[in-house]
């Protein structure tokens, strides 16, 4: 009875102090940029950029958050021409609708804001569970000490390093689920990742937690396919264009 007792009180303590954290990290999310294509040849290569970076910020409070793009960065787009003019290549960014990912941790259920060649929409759609492993590891970031956790798949390594100071089961992106915040996480060895730049407790939240709306609701099933299908049209353009 005493040893059930006080899994009771432990439990308790952790959703009391889960209760009253709140605050706000700053994340540098960087992408890898690999593009290959026929014909591309060495002076091409050389114009690529080797990565893309976007500042984000997670505001969360308790058991919500809400992950986006921290308030003035501009997204550009990528514009490259040789000196002869002999090729030119174009990245272009699609912000022209705000990516906003809004998590419930009690109810364990996310609404995202995205859009797809400039159209909303608004994903509904249960929490992804992980299966993290917790291997004793620790550093120092940020002053905060870090324990490092993985998942490995077949086609998937993911290395996180969370910190339980932070008493709240968050993490950039869709990431979550370890016994403190993330504050690094990188995705098969460094194609993607996530690095905190800055971090405030105690942040006057406000109403800047809430759920996106007034656009299309859909799953994630459904968003796939008409992603799939946009590309498709899209290729279909340029095949016949490069035709004519």
């Amino acid at each position: 009875m005493k040893v059930f007792k006080t899994a009771i009180l432990i439990f308790l303590a952790y959703h009391i102090s889960n209760a009253q954290t709140s605050g706000k990290i700053e994340y540098t999310e960087t992408i890898k940029l690999e593009v290959k294509f026929d014909g591309m040849t060495e002076d091409m290569k050389k114009m690529i950029p080797q990565s893309h970076s976007q500042q984000k910020e997670l505001i969360f409070e308790g058991d919500l958050s809400l992950y986006k793009t921290k308030k003035g960065e501009v997204i550009e787009d990528v514009n490259m021409e040789s000196d002869d003019g002999s090729f030119k290549i174009q990245f272009k960014m699609d912000d022209e609708v705000d990516d906003i990912l809004y998590k419930d941790l009690v109810s364990k259920h996310r609404t995202h804001q995205k859009g797809i060649l400039g159209k909303p929409f608004i994903l509904e759609d249960n929490l992804q569970t992980y299966g993290w492993k917790l291997t004793g590891e620790k550093i120092k970031y940020l002053d905060y000490e870090c324990h490092k956790a993985v998942i490995e798949k077949e086609d998937e390594f993911i290395i996180a390093w969370y910190t339980p100071s932070i008493p709240v089961q968050i993490g950039p992106n869709d990431y979550h689920g370890l016994p403190g915040a993330i504050l690094m996480l990188s995705i098969n060895d460094g194609k993607k990742e996530y690095k905190a730049t800055e971090v405030q407790l105690d942040f006057e939240v406000g109403d800047s937690i809430s759920k996106p709306k007034g656009y299309k609701v859909v799953d994630q099933v459904t968003f796939d396919k008409i992603e799939k299908e946009k590309e498709a049209e899209i290729r279909k353009m340029f095949a016949s264009k490069k035709r004519n």
